[in-house]
């Protein structure tokens, strides 16, 4: 049986450097009892392992009122988060279609925007059938 000893108060690794599902748990188990904004909430709170173990952490030690508000906060960062992705898709999109009527190539088009080429060739098709 091997033993894993880890001091909460030594890890420092911001959001943006955080890869590994340890590296999740160990920021979760840190900050967790910071967080009062669902804005605060980090990206990978959405993981549904994640968000599994943060809620039966809350909610053995809430009241009623304080389950409702957090089951409200959470929705309210799953919409915002479904939300800043379907905008992102949206600017990508238009991107796609502008490098595509400015005559790049479909590949060129998909490299700069972080696509694939089937989305790209998609998007050409659609613009075609304008």
């Amino acid at each position: 049986m091997t033993f894993i000893l880890v001091e909460l108060a030594k890890f420092e690794k911001p959001v943006a450097a955080i890869v590994t599902d340890l590296d999740n748990l160990l920021y979760t188990m840190k900050k967790l009892h910071e967080v009062t904004e669902p804005t605060q909430y980090p990206k990978f709170w959405n993981e549904e392992w994640l968000q599994r173990a943060i809620d039966e952490l809350n909610t053995r030690k809430m009241t009623p009122e304080e389950r409702f508000q957090f089951a409200r906060y959470t929705a309210i960062n799953a919409e915002a988060v479904n939300a800043e992705k379907a905008a992102a898709l949206a600017i990508r999109t238009e991107a796609v279609r502008l490098g595509l009527q400015n005559g790049l190539s479909v590949d060129l088009v998909a490299k700069i925007n972080g696509v694939s080429a089937e989305m790209v060739q998609r998007i050409q098709h659609e613009l075609t059938a304008e």
